[in-house]
């Protein structure tokens, strides 16, 4: 039998309430989507816990349509509630808006902020005064798109 080329981690601390979930490998985005809300449902209430989604080792594929359906199904699951929660998003892709908190449009009770550093997200998650953390990080290094000219700076 041959091993499957991902793994999917998920660990709730009821202490900090935080939930860190790490996708590892090449998962399918539905399966993702599935093991996400299947861990989700062990933990109760799970919305009162903030969420750091570390993607640094996912060689996996969201799309838009994926965040889609991961936001309607989180809909459901938190329909009538009041509630606030932040979540931390690890990974190296250039093209999210790193360290720049906002809310989602589909999910209007979550501040989304996006991170390169495990630890820099865990901090931000858990500091009593997240603006403060975020204003006390090292300045960003904004990487630019490559567009293919050559440029001497």
């Amino acid at each position: 039998m041959l091993c499957p080329t991902f793994r999917f981690t998920f660990m709730a601390n009821p202490e900090k309430r935080v939930i860190v979930v790490r996708p590892i490998g090449d998962m399918p985005a539905d399966l993702f989507m599935e093991r996400l809300f299947e861990s989700s449902a062990t933990v109760t209430m799970p919305w009162t816990y903030n969420r750091l989604l570390d993607l640094r080792r996912f060689d996996g594929h969201l799309r838009k349509a994926d965040y889609d359906a991961i936001a309607a199904r989180w809909q459901a699951m938190t329909a009538g509630r009041d509630y606030e929660a932040y979540v931390a998003i690890v990974g190296f892709d250039a093209m999210d808006d790193l360290r720049t908190p906002h809310a989602a449009p589909h999910l209007p009770n979550e501040v989304i902020c996006h991170f390169s550093d495990f630890h820099e997200a865990m901090g931000w998650l858990t500091a009593g005064d997240r603006a403060g953390f975020l204003a006390r990080l090292r300045p960003l290094q904004r990487v630019r798109r490559d567009d293919g000219r050559i440029r001497v700076e």
